[in-house]
């Protein structure tokens, strides 16, 4: 659970509760873990509805905080990957030319 990887904790509690089904401590481990693994396909989810319309940086963010929550999400990795690559290739926005109206100009030559 240190290093965040939720698949091999996830096998490390079942292994444990194998061996010992009465274990609290591994039954409490293995729901924090299955609340984790929500939170993570949620992001992921969130992701990729962001990749979808593309708004990169909230891809990049949704999935990266995937991965702080599960190191061992290929799914989270592909998605921030993705995510940095696109933007990468994406060409930098130019700055827009400034199409305000004229004013409105009055004929002074006729007024006298």
């Amino acid at each position: 659970m240190k290093a965040n990887n939720l698949s091999a904790a996830k096998s490390h509690v079942a292994a444990a509760i194998a061996a010992q089904p009465g274990n609290r401590d591994a039954r409490r481990l293995r729901a924090t873990i299955h609340t984790l693994e929500q939170q993570r396909d949620a992001l992921l989810s969130l992701a990729r509805s962001c990749g979808d319309i593309g708004h990169l940086a909230c891809t990049s963010r949704d999935a990266g905080i995937a991965l702080q929550i599960d190191s061992s999400s290929k799914t989270a990795r592909r998605l921030a990957t993705r995510a940095m690559r696109e933007a990468e290739l994406r060409p930098e926005p130019q700055p827009q030319a400034v199409t305000d109206p004229l004013p409105a100009m009055r004929y002074v030559s006729t007024h006298h």
